[in-house]
């Protein structure tokens, strides 16, 4: 193994150990949102469905996102289209789609920083406007 190439490994390693944390994180906040919710009825539960648009992804990082989108409490990916690449996503507190859009895009392009090989990092994002279904 080169240099380079071990570096790549140790970079891309690195990666993949960060996403897994923060996302580990995330899992375990919105288990404690839903957690709240089950014990405080009403507290702000806001369900919708949000069209999301993602980054150009390979199918294989459109089903990771999509399963990793369904891993999160509250979230469930309803539908997944390839081309372009959009996610309709439920999520129980969606009282701000924008947001709720802002996320699920975040969620992705760490995804993807963390899967694709160093030096085919995302570098565009995905557009942010979109629109509410089931409002």
């Amino acid at each position: 193994m080169s240099v380079g190439a071990g570096r790549r490994a140790v970079v891309r390693a690195g990666r993949i150990l960060r996403f897994l944390g923060w996302f580990g994180a995330r899992v375990v906040v919105a288990n404690l949102v839903v957690a709240r919710e089950i014990l405080t009825p009403g507290w702000r539960l806001c369900p919708a469905i949000v069209r999301v648009p993602l980054i150009e992804a390979s199918s294989t990082e459109l089903a990771l996102t999509a399963l990793c989108v369904g891993l999160v409490p509250g979230t469930l990916t309803v539908a997944v289209r390839t081309a372009p690449p959009v996610l309709f996503v439920h999520g129980m507190y969606a009282d701000d789609p924008d947001e709720f859009r802002r996320e699920i895009v975040e969620l992705e392009r760490k995804l993807l920083l963390a899967v694709r090989p160093v030096g085919r990092e995302p570098t565009t994002s995905a557009p942010t406007v979109g629109d509410v279904d089931g409002r």
